[in-house]
C-alpha cells in the first residue's frame, strides 16, 4: 500500500494497514480503481507492443530470408574451425585434453588460448548485432563489429605466427560474414520498402 493517500495526500505510517484514510476516510484500496485497472491495462498492452516489436525486428534480421538464415548459421561455424590446428598443432581440441588430462601449462600456449578467447567474444558480439540488423544503425554496426574481428584475427595471427588450417578457415569464415552482410542489408532494405508501399 502507498504511504499517501490518493485522495488527500497526506502522508501515511508504513505501518498503517487500515482500509480507510485516517484523514479523509477514503477507501484506499478501492479509490479510482477503474483508472489504475485502465492505466495498467495500457501499460501491459504497451510492453506486449514492445516485445512484439522486439520479436519482429529479430526475426526479420535473421530469419525472414534464405540468406539471412545461412549467414546466421555461419556465425557459429569459428567453434567448428577453432577444432582444427589454429596455431602450429594449437587447436581448440588440443587445448581441451591437454585441461582433461593436467597437462596444460598456460604458459606454452598463453596467446593461441588468447586469439580463440578472442575469436569467441567478438563472434559473440557479431551475433548479438545480427539479431538487430534491421534497425536504423544496423548495418554499419555489423561491418564495423566483423571488420574489428577479422583485424583482431589477422593481427594474433601475426603475432603468434605458425597459423594452421583452423586459422585460414577461420578468416574466410569472417571474410565470407562480410560479405554476407552486404547482401543481407539488400535484402532487409528491399522488404522495408516493399512493407511501406
Amino acid at each position: 500500500m502507498n504511504n499517501t493517500c490518493p485522495k488527500c495526500g497526506k502522508k501515511l505510517s508504513p505501518f498503517y494497514f487500515k482500509e480507510t484514510c485516517p484523514y479523509c476516510n477514503v477507501n484506499l484500496l478501492y479509490y479510482k480503481l477503474e483508472e489504475r485497472l485502465e492505466a495498467d491495462a495500457k501499460e501491459s498492452q504497451r510492453q506486449v507492443d514492445n516485445l512484439k516489436k522486439l520479436v519482429d525486428t529479430v526475426k526479420s534480421s535473421t530469419v525472414s530470408s534464405p540468406v539471412l538464415l545461412v549467414r546466421l548459421v555461419l556465425f557459429f561455424t569459428p567453434l567448428a574451425s577453432m577444432c582444427l590446428p589454429m596455431y602450429d598443432s594449437i587447436s581448440l581440441i588440443t587445448i581441451i585434453k591437454s585441461i582433461i588430462n593436467g597437462g596444460f601449462n598456460l604458459d606454452d600456449v598463453l596467446l593461441p588460448v588468447i586469439s580463440m578467447g578472442l575469436v569467441v567474444v567478438l563472434s559473440l558480439a557479431v551475433i548479438i548485432s545480427s539479431l538487430f540488423s534491421s534497425t536504423k544503425n544496423g548495418f554499419l554496426r555489423n561491418i564495423i563489429l566483423s571488420i574489428i574481428n577479422t583485424a583482431v584475427l589477422i593481427v594474433m595471427g601475426v603475432i603468434i605466427g605458425g597459423v594452421g588450417a583452423g586459422w585460414y578457415v577461420t578468416l574466410g569464415i569472417y571474410i565470407a560474414e562480410i560479405i554476407l552482410h552486404f547482401v543481407c542489408h539488400k535484402i532487409i532494405l528491399k522488404k522495408r520498402s516493399e512493407e511501406q508501399v
